[in-house]
C-alpha cells in the first residue's frame, strides 16, 4: 500500500465527506470501516477498503481519525501498540465523557503530541459532499504537520486556515454542541429568534469564560472553529444536536430523542465531559448548565427556561 496518500479512520458521514474531498484533489485514501462493502466507492480506483485496522498503522501515511470521541482510548491504544509515528489528524468534535479530556489531549496520552493536528470549523458533511464552499481551521503546534494536511486537504471549494491554537480550536466545537442543544430547545417551545440571537451571543460568551482558562486566544473563539461552527450549528435543521434539542422539547424523552435522530448526537456526551470541567474550575455556564441539568433528567426544559429568565440582573460583560 505504498502508494497510498492518506489514511482515514471511521466511515461515517463526516470520514466520507473529508474522504470526498481527498479524492476531489486527486488523492488515494486508505479508509478502515467496520463495513468493508461500501458501495459508493465501488468503481474508485483511488480507494482502498480495509475491515483491518492494523492496515492502516501498517501503511506510511498521515491518518485522519473521524470517529465519535469515545473511540479514541481505542484507537490510541492500537497506535500505540503498533508504534504508530505518522502525523494524525483529529477530526472528531466534543469532550471525553468520562475524563473532561478533549480529544487531542486523549490521544497524546499514546502518541507524539507534535504529530498531532486538529481539523474544525462550520462543516455539514453533506454539503461538503455537494461540493459547496467550506471554510475549516487546521491547528498545530508543528509547522510541518499543519503544512503536510493543508496540501492534502487544501482547495478552490475546501479553504484550510492555519491555527496553533489546538485546544480552542477543540473547544468552540465541543461546546457548540452543546449550545445547539439549548437552541433547539429554545425553537422547539417556539421563544423566537430574539431568544435563538440571545442563546448564540450568551452562549459565545460561555466559550470564552472557559476558553480563558484554557489559555486559548480570542480569535480563535470568535473565528472558523468557534463563533463560525456555533452560528452553522444553531441555525440549520441539518445539526442533529439542535433537532435533538427540538424533539426534548417537544416531549421526547433524552433517550428516545436520541434514538429518533438516528446518529451519534455529540452534545450528549460532551456535555458530560463539560460538566466535569465545570466543577474542576467552578466556573458559571448558565445555559451549558441547563442543558447539563436537561440531558441528566434533573429538570424539564421549561423549568430549564424559567430559571434563565429569572436569573439577577447583571451588567453583559465582567
Amino acid at each position: 500500500m505504498s502508494s497510498i496518500d492518506i489514511s482515514i479512520i471511521g466511515a461515517g458521514s463526516w470520514g466520507k465527506a473529508l474522504a470526498h474531498v481527498l479524492l476531489n484533489n486527486n488523492k488515494k485514501v486508505l479508509i478502515y470501516s467496520r463495513n468493508p462493502n461500501l458501495e459508493c466507492y465501488a468503481n474508485n480506483s483511488n480507494v482502498i477498503l480495509t475491515n483491518d485496522i492494523k492496515n492502516i498503522f501498517t501503511n506510511k501515511a498521515p491518518t485522519v481519525i473521524a470517529t465519535p470521541v469515545k473511540s479514541l482510548n481505542e484507537i490510541g491504544s492500537s497506535m500505540k501498540k503498533n508504534n504508530f509515528k505518522n502525523p494524525v489528524i483529529l477530526t472528531c468534535k466534543g469532550i471525553d465523557s468520562l475524563s473532561g479530556q478533549f480529544p487531542t489531549q486523549i490521544i497524546s496520552q499514546y502518541i507524539d503530541h507534535d504529530n498531532i493536528a486538529v481539523l474544525s470549523g462550520p462543516s455539514f458533511s453533506s454539503e461538503v459532499l455537494e461540493n459547496k464552499p467550506t471554510a475549516i481551521t487546521i491547528a498545530s503546534t508543528n509547522n510541518n504537520i499543519f503544512k503536510i494536511f493543508s496540501e492534502l486537504f487544501h482547495s478552490k471549494i475546501f479553504r484550510v486556515y492555519a491555527s496553533d491554537d489546538i485546544i480552542g480550536c477543540q473547544l468552540g466545537g465541543a461546546i457548540k454542541n452543546i449550545l445547539a442543544v439549548a437552541v433547539g430547545i429554545s425553537d422547539g417551545l417556539d421563544l423566537g429568534s430574539n431568544a435563538k440571537a440571545a442563546l448564540i451571543s450568551r452562549g459565545i460568551f460561555e466559550i470564552k469564560t472557559l476558553s480563558d482558562i484554557l489559555g486559548c486566544r480570542n480569535e480563535t473563539i470568535y473565528g472558523l472553529s468557534g463563533l463560525g461552527d456555533l452560528v452553522l450549528t444553531a441555525n440549520d435543521n441539518l445539526s442533529r444536536n439542535r433537532r435533538f434539542g427540538i424533539e426534548v422539547a417537544n416531549g421526547l424523552s433524552i433517550k428516545d430523542a436520541e434514538k429518533k435522530i438516528g446518529h451519534v448526537v455529540e452534545g450528549i456526551f460532551a456535555s458530560k465531559g463539560l460538566n466535569i470541567l465545570i466543577k474542576k474550575y467552578s466556573l458559571n455556564l448558565p445555559i451549558c448548565s441547563k442543558v447539563i441539568d436537561i440531558i441528566n433528567n434533573k429538570i424539564n426544559p421549561e423549568e430549564a427556561v424559567n430559571d434563565l429568565l429569572i436569573r439577577e440582573q447583571k451588567k453583559e460583560f465582567v
